[in-house]
Protein backbone atom coordinates (compact mmCIF):
# COMPACT_ATOMS: atom_id res chain seq x y z
CA UNK A 1 0.00 0.00 0.00
CA UNK A 2 1.03 3.93 -0.65
CA UNK A 3 0.61 6.24 1.74
CA UNK A 4 -0.62 9.79 0.11
CA UNK A 5 -1.86 12.75 1.48
CA UNK A 6 -4.83 15.17 0.61
CA UNK A 7 -4.18 18.69 0.09
CA UNK A 8 -6.45 21.42 1.21
CA UNK A 9 -8.37 22.98 -1.89
CA UNK A 10 -10.87 25.84 -1.77
CA UNK A 11 -14.42 26.28 -2.63
CA UNK A 12 -16.67 23.60 -3.31
CA UNK A 13 -13.97 20.79 -3.46
CA UNK A 14 -12.80 21.76 -6.61
CA UNK A 15 -9.36 20.52 -6.47
CA UNK A 16 -7.53 22.43 -9.22
CA UNK A 17 -6.13 19.59 -11.94
CA UNK A 18 -5.64 19.50 -15.98
CA UNK A 19 -8.43 17.82 -16.77
CA UNK A 20 -11.12 15.22 -16.10
CA UNK A 21 -11.68 11.45 -17.11
CA UNK A 22 -14.14 11.35 -19.81
CA UNK A 23 -16.49 8.08 -19.64
CA UNK A 24 -18.77 7.70 -22.84
CA UNK A 25 -21.37 5.44 -21.01
CA UNK A 26 -23.87 3.83 -24.52
CA UNK A 27 -27.42 3.31 -23.55
CA UNK A 28 -29.34 0.73 -25.55
CA UNK A 29 -32.41 -0.37 -25.35
CA UNK A 30 -33.55 -4.50 -24.37
CA UNK A 31 -36.65 -6.36 -23.58
CA UNK A 32 -38.06 -7.41 -20.63
CA UNK A 33 -35.63 -9.37 -18.05
CA UNK A 34 -36.17 -11.27 -14.74
CA UNK A 35 -33.13 -8.93 -12.91
CA UNK A 36 -32.84 -11.81 -10.15
CA UNK A 37 -32.26 -14.39 -13.46
CA UNK A 38 -29.98 -11.97 -15.18
CA UNK A 39 -27.60 -11.39 -11.76
CA UNK A 40 -27.60 -15.51 -11.11
CA UNK A 41 -26.55 -15.91 -14.91
CA UNK A 42 -23.63 -13.12 -14.40
CA UNK A 43 -22.82 -14.65 -11.40
CA UNK A 44 -22.04 -18.02 -12.98
CA UNK A 45 -19.22 -17.02 -14.65
CA UNK A 46 -17.89 -13.83 -12.88
CA UNK A 47 -15.76 -13.90 -9.62
CA UNK A 48 -17.06 -13.12 -5.85
CA UNK A 49 -18.39 -9.32 -5.78
CA UNK A 50 -18.18 -8.21 -9.41
CA UNK A 51 -21.91 -8.15 -9.57
CA UNK A 52 -24.47 -6.24 -7.64
CA UNK A 53 -28.56 -6.79 -7.80
CA UNK A 54 -31.11 -4.39 -6.49
CA UNK A 55 -34.91 -4.74 -6.79
CA UNK A 56 -38.27 -3.31 -6.22
CA UNK A 57 -40.70 -5.78 -5.79
CA UNK A 58 -43.99 -4.30 -3.66
CA UNK A 59 -45.25 -0.99 -1.65
CA UNK A 60 -46.03 2.20 -2.57
CA UNK A 61 -45.63 3.70 -6.42
CA UNK A 62 -43.66 6.67 -4.70
CA UNK A 63 -40.89 3.33 -4.22
CA UNK A 64 -41.27 1.29 -6.69
CA UNK A 65 -39.25 3.34 -9.28
CA UNK A 66 -36.39 1.39 -10.16
CA UNK A 67 -34.17 -2.22 -10.45
CA UNK A 68 -30.64 -2.40 -11.58
CA UNK A 69 -28.05 -4.99 -12.15
CA UNK A 70 -24.54 -4.15 -12.07
CA UNK A 71 -21.09 -5.55 -13.18
CA UNK A 72 -17.84 -5.59 -14.23
CA UNK A 73 -15.80 -3.76 -10.76
CA UNK A 74 -13.70 -1.09 -11.98
CA UNK A 75 -12.70 0.47 -8.67
CA UNK A 76 -13.50 0.58 -5.20
CA UNK A 77 -13.07 3.36 -2.70
CA UNK A 78 -13.62 2.32 1.04
CA UNK A 79 -13.61 4.79 4.04
CA UNK A 80 -12.47 4.06 7.39
CA UNK A 81 -11.50 6.06 10.63
CA UNK A 82 -8.51 7.52 9.45
CA UNK A 83 -7.86 6.36 5.90
CA UNK A 84 -9.43 6.18 2.65
CA UNK A 85 -8.51 2.88 0.26
CA UNK A 86 -8.56 3.06 -3.10
CA UNK A 87 -8.53 -0.13 -5.41
CA UNK A 88 -8.86 0.01 -9.16
CA UNK A 89 -6.81 -1.42 -11.95
CA UNK A 90 -3.40 0.59 -12.92
CA UNK A 91 -4.98 3.82 -15.35
CA UNK A 92 -7.90 4.60 -13.24
CA UNK A 93 -5.55 4.14 -9.84
CA UNK A 94 -3.55 6.56 -11.47
CA UNK A 95 -6.03 8.90 -12.63
CA UNK A 96 -8.39 8.79 -9.83
CA UNK A 97 -4.85 9.11 -7.99
CA UNK A 98 -3.76 12.47 -10.05
CA UNK A 99 -7.51 13.74 -8.78
CA UNK A 100 -7.02 13.53 -5.31
CA UNK A 101 -3.49 14.95 -5.18
CA UNK A 102 -4.05 17.57 -7.16
CA UNK A 103 -1.22 17.03 -9.70
CA UNK A 104 0.54 14.01 -10.70
CA UNK A 105 0.24 10.75 -7.62
CA UNK A 106 3.25 11.48 -5.47
CA UNK A 107 3.79 7.51 -4.96
CA UNK A 108 2.84 4.70 -6.86
CA UNK A 109 1.33 1.23 -5.76
CA UNK A 110 2.96 -1.76 -4.05
CA UNK A 111 1.87 -5.12 -5.19
CA UNK A 112 -1.17 -5.10 -3.41
CA UNK A 113 -2.55 -2.45 -6.02
CA UNK A 114 -4.40 -0.75 -2.93
CA UNK A 115 -3.25 2.91 -2.51
CA UNK A 116 -4.72 5.02 0.82
CA UNK A 117 -4.64 8.44 1.63
CA UNK A 118 -4.15 9.20 5.63
CA UNK A 119 -7.39 11.22 6.81
CA UNK A 120 -7.11 13.38 10.19
CA UNK A 121 -10.33 14.53 9.95
CA UNK A 122 -14.34 14.06 8.50
CA UNK A 123 -14.03 17.03 6.23
CA UNK A 124 -10.89 15.25 4.62
CA UNK A 125 -13.27 12.20 4.37
CA UNK A 126 -15.70 14.12 2.44
CA UNK A 127 -13.50 16.51 0.26
CA UNK A 128 -11.68 12.72 -0.99
CA UNK A 129 -15.38 11.60 -2.16
CA UNK A 130 -16.37 14.99 -3.87
CA UNK A 131 -13.03 14.78 -5.90
CA UNK A 132 -13.22 10.97 -6.82
CA UNK A 133 -17.18 11.93 -8.11
CA UNK A 134 -16.19 15.37 -10.06
CA UNK A 135 -13.30 13.19 -11.57
CA UNK A 136 -15.48 11.72 -14.29
CA UNK A 137 -16.57 13.76 -17.12
CA UNK A 138 -19.78 11.89 -18.56
CA UNK A 139 -20.64 11.99 -22.10
CA UNK A 140 -24.23 10.47 -22.65
CA UNK A 141 -27.67 10.97 -23.75
CA UNK A 142 -29.23 9.23 -20.34
CA UNK A 143 -31.33 12.19 -18.38
CA UNK A 144 -29.96 13.62 -15.89
CA UNK A 145 -32.62 12.75 -13.21
CA UNK A 146 -32.04 9.46 -13.43
CA UNK A 147 -28.80 6.61 -13.17
CA UNK A 148 -26.15 6.48 -16.17
CA UNK A 149 -22.70 6.40 -14.52
CA UNK A 150 -21.44 6.34 -10.41
CA UNK A 151 -21.32 3.89 -7.40
CA UNK A 152 -23.04 1.35 -5.75
CA UNK A 153 -22.61 3.11 -2.38
CA UNK A 154 -22.98 2.01 1.43
CA UNK A 155 -23.24 3.83 4.54
CA UNK A 156 -22.47 1.98 7.54
CA UNK A 157 -24.59 3.94 10.37
CA UNK A 158 -20.34 4.07 11.59
CA UNK A 159 -20.28 6.65 9.08
CA UNK A 160 -21.64 8.83 11.53
CA UNK A 161 -19.02 9.44 13.47
CA UNK A 162 -17.03 10.80 10.31
CA UNK A 163 -19.73 13.55 10.39
CA UNK A 164 -20.83 14.20 13.76
CA UNK A 165 -18.75 15.03 17.21
CA UNK A 166 -19.66 11.51 18.99
CA UNK A 167 -17.93 9.57 21.89
CA UNK A 168 -15.70 7.32 20.46
CA UNK A 169 -16.87 4.80 18.60
CA UNK A 170 -15.39 1.40 18.36
CA UNK A 171 -15.74 0.45 14.59
CA UNK A 172 -15.95 -3.57 13.85
CA UNK A 173 -12.48 -4.95 12.75
CA UNK A 174 -12.05 -4.56 8.78
CA UNK A 175 -15.22 -2.80 8.34
CA UNK A 176 -15.51 0.72 6.35
CA UNK A 177 -17.87 2.87 7.41
CA UNK A 178 -18.25 3.94 3.87
CA UNK A 179 -17.45 2.22 0.30
CA UNK A 180 -18.01 3.89 -3.26
CA UNK A 181 -18.10 0.35 -6.01
CA UNK A 182 -17.35 1.59 -9.52
CA UNK A 183 -19.18 -0.82 -12.23
CA UNK A 184 -18.42 -0.95 -15.88
CA UNK A 185 -22.05 -2.53 -16.81
CA UNK A 186 -25.78 -1.89 -15.64
CA UNK A 187 -28.65 -3.31 -16.61
CA UNK A 188 -31.37 -0.09 -15.28
CA UNK A 189 -34.73 -0.96 -15.03
CA UNK A 190 -37.56 1.93 -15.16
CA UNK A 191 -40.21 -0.25 -12.91
CA UNK A 192 -43.36 2.15 -13.44
CA UNK A 193 -42.75 2.18 -17.72
CA UNK A 194 -41.32 -1.20 -17.89
CA UNK A 195 -37.98 -0.12 -20.00
CA UNK A 196 -35.06 -1.45 -20.14
CA UNK A 197 -31.54 -0.14 -20.90
CA UNK A 198 -27.99 -1.55 -20.85
CA UNK A 199 -25.19 1.23 -19.40
CA UNK A 200 -22.08 0.35 -20.72
CA UNK A 201 -19.45 2.79 -19.79
CA UNK A 202 -15.91 3.17 -22.21
CA UNK A 203 -13.47 5.02 -21.17
CA UNK A 204 -9.35 4.85 -21.81
CA UNK A 205 -8.69 4.38 -18.40
CA UNK A 206 -9.71 0.57 -18.16
CA UNK A 207 -10.22 -1.68 -20.68
CA UNK A 208 -13.44 -3.42 -22.21
CA UNK A 209 -15.40 -6.01 -20.84
CA UNK A 210 -13.87 -9.09 -22.22
CA UNK A 211 -16.74 -11.17 -20.54
CA UNK A 212 -19.69 -12.68 -22.42
CA UNK A 213 -21.86 -11.41 -24.64
CA UNK A 214 -24.49 -9.71 -22.61
CA UNK A 215 -27.32 -11.59 -25.35
CA UNK A 216 -26.06 -15.19 -24.18
CA UNK A 217 -26.85 -13.65 -20.48
CA UNK A 218 -30.04 -12.63 -21.13
CA UNK A 219 -30.95 -15.72 -23.09
CA UNK A 220 -29.46 -17.94 -20.07
CA UNK A 221 -31.65 -15.67 -17.67
CA UNK A 222 -34.91 -15.93 -19.84
CA UNK A 223 -34.13 -19.82 -19.62
CA UNK A 224 -33.04 -21.20 -15.90
CA UNK A 225 -31.64 -24.22 -15.01
CA UNK A 226 -34.12 -26.58 -14.56
CA UNK A 227 -35.05 -27.77 -10.44
CA UNK A 228 -33.82 -24.16 -10.04
CA UNK A 229 -36.61 -23.81 -6.82
CA UNK A 230 -38.01 -20.04 -6.64
CA UNK A 231 -38.01 -20.54 -3.10
CA UNK A 232 -35.28 -22.96 -1.24
CA UNK A 233 -36.03 -25.33 0.95
CA UNK A 234 -33.98 -23.99 4.54
CA UNK A 235 -32.28 -26.62 6.20
CA UNK A 236 -32.27 -26.67 10.18
CA UNK A 237 -29.52 -23.88 11.02
CA UNK A 238 -26.13 -25.03 12.72
CA UNK A 239 -26.26 -22.46 15.25
CA UNK A 240 -28.29 -19.78 16.71
CA UNK A 241 -26.83 -17.05 18.97
CA UNK A 242 -28.45 -13.40 19.69
CA UNK A 243 -26.37 -10.99 21.08
CA UNK A 244 -28.64 -10.15 24.85
CA UNK A 245 -30.98 -12.33 26.10
CA UNK A 246 -34.73 -10.63 26.97
CA UNK A 247 -33.86 -10.10 30.56
CA UNK A 248 -30.66 -8.05 29.58
CA UNK A 249 -32.56 -6.50 26.52
CA UNK A 250 -35.47 -5.19 29.06
CA UNK A 251 -32.37 -3.48 31.56
CA UNK A 252 -31.07 -1.43 28.84
CA UNK A 253 -35.14 -0.17 28.06
CA UNK A 254 -35.70 0.32 31.25
CA UNK A 255 -31.94 2.53 31.21
CA UNK A 256 -33.48 4.59 28.45
CA UNK A 257 -36.70 4.88 30.13
CA UNK A 258 -34.82 6.69 33.04
CA UNK A 259 -33.33 8.90 29.80
CA UNK A 260 -36.44 9.98 28.67
CA UNK A 261 -38.08 10.71 32.07
CA UNK A 262 -35.12 12.96 32.98
CA UNK A 263 -35.59 15.05 29.24
CA UNK A 264 -32.38 13.92 27.63
CA UNK A 265 -34.26 12.36 25.22
CA UNK A 266 -37.50 11.38 23.28
CA UNK A 267 -37.11 8.54 21.23
CA UNK A 268 -34.57 6.15 22.08
CA UNK A 269 -34.19 3.14 19.08
CA UNK A 270 -32.27 0.61 20.82
CA UNK A 271 -31.71 -3.08 19.43
CA UNK A 272 -29.40 -6.25 19.29
CA UNK A 273 -28.10 -8.80 16.84
CA UNK A 274 -29.09 -12.62 15.87
CA UNK A 275 -26.07 -14.48 14.33
CA UNK A 276 -26.56 -17.90 12.35
CA UNK A 277 -24.80 -20.37 10.90
CA UNK A 278 -26.61 -22.14 8.15
CA UNK A 279 -25.47 -24.02 4.50
CA UNK A 280 -27.60 -21.85 2.75
CA UNK A 281 -25.86 -19.57 0.61
CA UNK A 282 -26.59 -15.89 0.15
CA UNK A 283 -28.37 -16.26 -3.00
CA UNK A 284 -30.59 -18.91 -1.54
CA UNK A 285 -31.34 -16.20 1.44
CA UNK A 286 -32.40 -13.76 -0.63
CA UNK A 287 -34.71 -16.10 -2.94
CA UNK A 288 -36.41 -17.08 0.19
CA UNK A 289 -36.27 -13.20 1.88
CA UNK A 290 -37.64 -11.76 -1.28
CA UNK A 291 -40.72 -14.12 -1.19
CA UNK A 292 -41.50 -13.72 2.09
CA UNK A 293 -41.17 -10.01 2.79
CA UNK A 294 -41.18 -8.20 -1.10
CA UNK A 295 -39.83 -4.65 -0.80
CA UNK A 296 -39.53 -1.70 -2.59
CA UNK A 297 -35.89 -1.77 -1.71
CA UNK A 298 -34.32 -5.48 -2.27
CA UNK A 299 -30.55 -5.69 -2.80
CA UNK A 300 -28.04 -8.74 -3.15
CA UNK A 301 -24.59 -6.79 -3.06
CA UNK A 302 -20.85 -7.25 -2.36
CA UNK A 303 -19.67 -5.42 0.58
CA UNK A 304 -16.11 -5.21 1.69
CA UNK A 305 -16.02 -9.01 1.62
CA UNK A 306 -18.72 -9.58 2.59
CA UNK A 307 -22.43 -9.95 1.33
CA UNK A 308 -25.22 -7.88 1.82
CA UNK A 309 -28.92 -9.06 1.75
CA UNK A 310 -32.12 -7.32 2.84
CA UNK A 311 -35.46 -5.92 1.32
CA UNK A 312 -35.70 -2.70 2.83
CA UNK A 313 -39.08 -0.52 3.30
CA UNK A 314 -38.00 2.80 3.78
CA UNK A 315 -36.17 5.32 1.63
CA UNK A 316 -33.14 7.24 2.95
CA UNK A 317 -32.75 10.05 0.64
CA UNK A 318 -33.45 10.68 -2.61
CA UNK A 319 -32.02 13.48 -5.28
CA UNK A 320 -33.64 14.35 -8.15
CA UNK A 321 -33.28 17.36 -10.51
CA UNK A 322 -32.04 19.35 -6.92
CA UNK A 323 -34.82 18.30 -5.30
CA UNK A 324 -33.93 16.23 -1.74
CA UNK A 325 -36.67 13.73 -0.77
CA UNK A 326 -36.82 11.30 2.64
CA UNK A 327 -40.23 9.45 3.24
CA UNK A 328 -39.88 8.18 6.92
CA UNK A 329 -41.40 5.16 8.39
CA UNK A 330 -43.37 5.22 11.98
CA UNK A 331 -46.26 3.11 12.40
CA UNK A 332 -46.82 -0.66 11.58
CA UNK A 333 -50.19 -2.94 11.54
CA UNK A 334 -50.19 -6.06 9.57
CA UNK A 335 -52.44 -6.66 7.16
CA UNK A 336 -55.47 -9.13 6.77
CA UNK A 337 -56.93 -11.22 4.82
CA UNK A 338 -60.29 -10.24 5.54
CA UNK A 339 -61.02 -7.03 4.43
CA UNK A 340 -63.54 -5.54 7.49
CA UNK A 341 -60.23 -6.97 9.73
CA UNK A 342 -58.11 -4.95 7.68
CA UNK A 343 -59.75 -1.65 7.48
CA UNK A 344 -60.30 -1.90 11.17
CA UNK A 345 -56.14 -2.11 11.33
CA UNK A 346 -55.80 0.55 9.09
CA UNK A 347 -58.32 2.82 11.14
CA UNK A 348 -56.45 1.59 14.51
CA UNK A 349 -53.23 2.52 13.01
CA UNK A 350 -54.71 6.06 12.18
CA UNK A 351 -56.09 6.83 15.41
CA UNK A 352 -52.87 5.52 17.96
CA UNK A 353 -52.48 8.41 19.52
CA UNK A 354 -48.41 6.94 20.46
CA UNK A 355 -47.70 6.13 16.68
CA UNK A 356 -49.14 9.90 15.69
CA UNK A 357 -46.89 10.93 18.17
CA UNK A 358 -43.96 9.38 17.25
CA UNK A 359 -44.12 9.93 13.62
CA UNK A 360 -44.68 13.51 14.32
CA UNK A 361 -41.28 13.57 15.76
CA UNK A 362 -39.42 12.29 13.14
CA UNK A 363 -40.86 13.83 10.25
CA UNK A 364 -39.39 16.72 12.19
CA UNK A 365 -36.18 15.27 12.61
CA UNK A 366 -36.50 15.41 8.88
CA UNK A 367 -37.18 19.24 8.68
CA UNK A 368 -34.50 19.65 10.30
CA UNK A 369 -32.11 17.58 8.86
CA UNK A 370 -33.06 18.37 5.57
CA UNK A 371 -33.41 22.31 6.33
CA UNK A 372 -29.86 22.75 6.77
CA UNK A 373 -29.09 22.22 3.01
CA UNK A 374 -32.43 23.40 1.29
CA UNK A 375 -33.02 26.69 -0.12
CA UNK A 376 -34.95 28.54 1.86
CA UNK A 377 -38.78 28.65 1.60
CA UNK A 378 -38.48 25.25 -0.29
CA UNK A 379 -38.97 23.13 2.59
CA UNK A 380 -42.52 21.06 2.36
CA UNK A 381 -44.15 18.22 3.51
CA UNK A 382 -45.68 16.77 1.20
CA UNK A 383 -48.02 14.04 2.28
CA UNK A 384 -47.99 14.04 6.23
CA UNK A 385 -48.94 10.21 7.90
CA UNK A 386 -50.28 8.54 4.88
CA UNK A 387 -51.35 4.93 5.40
CA UNK A 388 -49.62 2.83 2.28
CA UNK A 389 -49.44 -0.63 1.68
CA UNK A 390 -46.44 -3.10 1.64
CA UNK A 391 -46.60 -6.74 1.13
CA UNK A 392 -47.12 -8.01 4.58
CA UNK A 393 -48.23 -4.71 6.86
CA UNK A 394 -49.52 -1.12 6.53
CA UNK A 395 -47.11 1.90 7.25
CA UNK A 396 -47.77 5.38 8.78
CA UNK A 397 -45.47 7.13 5.72
CA UNK A 398 -44.64 10.71 5.38
CA UNK A 399 -42.68 12.48 2.69
CA UNK A 400 -40.42 15.16 3.39
CA UNK A 401 -38.81 17.38 0.26
CA UNK A 402 -36.66 20.47 -0.43
CA UNK A 403 -34.66 21.85 -3.15
CA UNK A 404 -31.41 21.67 -2.40
CA UNK A 405 -28.86 24.66 -2.39
CA UNK A 406 -26.32 25.56 -5.08
CA UNK A 407 -23.20 24.67 -2.49
CA UNK A 408 -24.90 21.46 -1.65
CA UNK A 409 -23.76 17.74 -3.32
CA UNK A 410 -24.89 14.64 -2.58
CA UNK A 411 -22.14 14.37 0.31
CA UNK A 412 -22.96 17.43 2.05
CA UNK A 413 -26.68 16.49 1.88
CA UNK A 414 -26.07 12.64 3.85
CA UNK A 415 -24.16 14.81 6.15
CA UNK A 416 -26.98 16.69 6.95
CA UNK A 417 -29.45 13.76 7.25
CA UNK A 418 -27.45 10.62 7.94
CA UNK A 419 -28.06 8.17 10.19
CA UNK A 420 -32.53 8.73 9.15
CA UNK A 421 -34.10 9.94 12.99
CA UNK A 422 -35.92 6.61 12.83
CA UNK A 423 -33.28 4.68 12.95
CA UNK A 424 -31.25 6.54 16.34
CA UNK A 425 -34.40 8.78 17.63
CA UNK A 426 -34.53 12.22 18.91
CA UNK A 427 -33.03 14.20 19.53
CA UNK A 428 -30.88 12.56 17.27
CA UNK A 429 -27.15 13.07 18.60
CA UNK A 430 -28.35 13.12 21.67
CA UNK A 431 -30.09 9.81 21.14
CA UNK A 432 -26.81 8.25 19.26
CA UNK A 433 -24.66 9.19 22.04
CA UNK A 434 -27.12 7.05 24.53
CA UNK A 435 -27.54 4.39 22.24
CA UNK A 436 -23.32 4.30 21.78
CA UNK A 437 -23.08 3.78 25.72
CA UNK A 438 -25.86 0.93 25.79
CA UNK A 439 -25.45 -1.09 23.00
CA UNK A 440 -22.42 -3.51 22.91
CA UNK A 441 -22.32 -4.01 19.13
CA UNK A 442 -21.33 -2.14 16.30
CA UNK A 443 -24.27 -1.69 13.93
CA UNK A 444 -22.34 -1.69 10.81
CA UNK A 445 -24.37 -1.56 7.61
CA UNK A 446 -27.50 -1.83 9.61
CA UNK A 447 -29.20 1.30 10.07
CA UNK A 448 -26.87 2.94 7.53
CA UNK A 449 -27.69 3.17 3.74
CA UNK A 450 -27.30 1.59 0.58
CA UNK A 451 -28.13 2.76 -3.02
CA UNK A 452 -26.12 4.29 -6.27
CA UNK A 453 -24.51 7.46 -6.66
CA UNK A 454 -24.94 9.20 -10.14
CA UNK A 455 -21.16 10.75 -10.48
CA UNK A 456 -23.73 13.93 -11.70
CA UNK A 457 -25.94 14.09 -8.57
CA UNK A 458 -29.21 11.61 -9.06
CA UNK A 459 -28.69 9.40 -5.98
CA UNK A 460 -31.23 7.46 -4.07
CA UNK A 461 -30.22 5.29 -1.29
CA UNK A 462 -32.05 3.13 1.36
CA UNK A 463 -32.34 2.61 4.26
CA UNK A 464 -30.19 -1.21 5.19
CA UNK A 465 -33.26 -2.63 7.89
CA UNK A 466 -34.28 -5.97 7.22
CA UNK A 467 -30.97 -6.73 6.50
CA UNK A 468 -28.87 -9.90 6.76
CA UNK A 469 -24.98 -9.81 6.31
CA UNK A 470 -22.74 -12.88 4.96
CA UNK A 471 -19.09 -12.74 6.28
CA UNK A 472 -18.39 -15.96 4.75
CA UNK A 473 -18.90 -18.37 8.03
CA UNK A 474 -22.51 -16.86 9.37
CA UNK A 475 -25.20 -14.24 8.96
CA UNK A 476 -26.14 -11.70 11.13
CA UNK A 477 -28.86 -9.73 11.23
CA UNK A 478 -30.22 -7.12 14.05
CA UNK A 479 -33.62 -4.75 14.86
CA UNK A 480 -34.04 -2.00 17.09
CA UNK A 481 -37.26 -0.64 18.97
CA UNK A 482 -38.24 2.82 19.67
CA UNK A 483 -38.05 3.23 22.99
CA UNK A 484 -40.71 6.08 24.40
CA UNK A 485 -42.28 7.25 27.41
CA UNK A 486 -44.93 4.75 27.20
CA UNK A 487 -43.39 1.53 26.46
CA UNK A 488 -42.77 -1.59 28.26
CA UNK A 489 -39.92 -4.11 27.83
CA UNK A 490 -41.18 -6.93 26.89
CA UNK A 491 -43.32 -4.43 24.32
CA UNK A 492 -40.00 -3.03 22.57
CA UNK A 493 -38.21 -6.85 22.79
CA UNK A 494 -41.53 -8.39 21.01
CA UNK A 495 -41.15 -5.21 18.38
CA UNK A 496 -37.10 -6.43 17.81
CA UNK A 497 -38.22 -9.48 16.97
CA UNK A 498 -41.20 -8.76 14.49
CA UNK A 499 -38.58 -6.52 12.67
CA UNK A 500 -36.33 -9.71 12.56
CA UNK A 501 -39.09 -12.16 11.56
CA UNK A 502 -38.39 -12.10 7.75
CA UNK A 503 -34.73 -12.39 7.60
CA UNK A 504 -34.47 -15.01 10.47
CA UNK A 505 -37.36 -17.54 8.24
CA UNK A 506 -35.41 -16.79 5.14
CA UNK A 507 -32.01 -18.07 7.18
CA UNK A 508 -34.09 -20.54 9.35
CA UNK A 509 -37.34 -21.33 7.92
CA UNK A 510 -38.37 -20.71 11.69
CA UNK A 511 -40.78 -18.28 12.88
CA UNK A 512 -39.52 -15.86 15.72
CA UNK A 513 -42.83 -15.18 17.28
CA UNK A 514 -45.82 -17.42 17.32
Amino acid sequence: MSLLSVPSTTGRGEPQRAGRLRVQVESTARGPSDPLRVYEALSRTRRQGDVYLLESLDGPEQDRLSAAVGWGLLAELRVYADRVELTAGPELADALSDALAAGPSRSAADGSGTRVWAVSGPDEVWEILRRVQDAFEVDTDVPADTFAFGFLTTLSYEAAWSMEQLPQSQDEAGLPRCTLALFRETLWYDVPTGTVRHLSARSGAWPADTGRPLEDVLAEAASPPAGDADVPPAPAPRTVRDSVDEETFAKRVDRCLRHIQVGDSYQIQIGHRIDVETDLTPGQVYRRLRHRNPSPYMYLVPWAGRTVIGASPELFIRIENDTLSMRPIAGTAPRAADPAEDARRVAGLRASAKEQAEHVMLVDLCRNDIGRVCVPGTLDVTSMMEVEPFAYVHHLVSTVTGRITAATDIWSAVCATFPAGTMTGAPKLRAMEIINDIEDDTRGIYAGALGVVDVRGFAMLALCIRTAVHDGRRYSTQASAGVVADSTPAGEWRETLAKMSATYWALTGEELLP
